[in-house]
């Protein structure tokens, strides 16, 4: 049966409607996190008060690997698993800590997940800077885990209470906020943490010829925390063999000129969620992206 030419634009608006109608009922993005085959995230922990002399002082980090687990077709919450990637403790599955989202989607009026509790993690190779004593095998608990998991971030960033116990004699249940980055790319200079590539430069750290990987509506800098610089653990982060996963530390960069650099962390200028200001525009030159902005580090 043809269709008569006066009415062939009422079934193009019908068709129009029906198709706009399933755009607006599309679902909710699922809750994400960032898997480890991208790499570990960087994790920044930021004191909650100040700690007795013998234990570690000031902020840490800890890298640490994720991965999903979730039924095949159910809606029913994933289930997250940190890895704590520094650990050698055995059976492996000690330096897991694992937590169930409390829904399989992010809710409509919000771009994050949550993951209320975890179970508690070892690890007995943690390398804490700036302690009065000896570290022992390290416990970390994490708790109310917010993860920025819209579609356009996909578990990128994550922010936690976490609670350390080193091993330390009047060290234990010392809170932190923990904060956690992923990707980690290395980097000399705050530019090299802007997120696109540029084809004809160098890689990381001293370039952008792969990009930072992280979103432009990130505020981004080049981490040189001397704590994050004096961490042994942050030397040889595992993970995909790339450039710009070479890992952090003092003078581990020789230029051209056989000059020594300090090698850096991209991480976020804000704390969680450190999205560009709602009035800026998202350039990827700054300077919503770039610059220390007001994060402790």
């Amino acid at each position: 049966m043809g269709i008569d030419p006066q009415n062939r634009w009422h079934y193009v608006a019908f068709g129009l409607s029906v198709f706009l109608a399933g755009c607006g009922s599309q679902p909710d993005a699922p809750c994400l996190i960032g898997l480890s085959e991208g790499g570990p995230y960087l994790v920044q922990l930021r004191p909650e008060g100040s700690f007795p002399s013998q234990c570690p002082q000031g902020t840490q980090y800890q890298m640490v690997s994720a991965q999903r687990y979730a039924a095949y077709l159910s809606e029913s919450p994933a289930t997250i698993v940190f890895y704590l990637t520094g650990s050698r403790a055995t059976p492996p599955a000690v330096a897991e800590a694992s937590g169930d989202f409390t829904s399989f989607r992010i809710s409509p009026s919000s771009d994050v997940c949550t993951i209320p509790r975890m179970t508690p993690a070892l690890d007995d190779s943690a390398t804490p800077v700036d302690a009065g004593m000896p570290v022992g095998p390290t416990t970390y608990t994490f708790s109310d885990v917010r993860v920025l998991s819209d579609a356009a971030h996909r578990g990128n960033q994550f922010e936690a209470r976490a609670v350390v116990d080193y091993g330390i004699p009047g060290c234990g249940s010392l809170e932190y906020v923990a904060q956690g980055v992923y990707p980690m790319t290395t980097c000399l200079y705050d530019s090299v943490c802007l997120p696109d590539p540029v084809v004809t430069d160098v890689f990381a750290p001293a370039g952008r010829g792969l990009g930072s990987g992280l979103n432009p509506d990130y505020r981004s800098f080049c981490n040189l925390d001397p704590a994050l610089l004096d961490n042994p653990e942050m030397a040889s982060p595992p993970g995909p063999e790339e450039p710009s996963l070479s890992g952090a530390g003092h003078d581990k960069y020789k230029d051209d000129q056989g000059n020594l650099h300090d090698v850096g962390i991209c991480f976020l200028s804000e704390p969680f969620p450190s999205l560009c200001p709602p009035d800026s525009s998202l350039s990827t030159t700054g300077p919503c992206v770039v610059g220390p902005g007001s994060n402790p580090h």
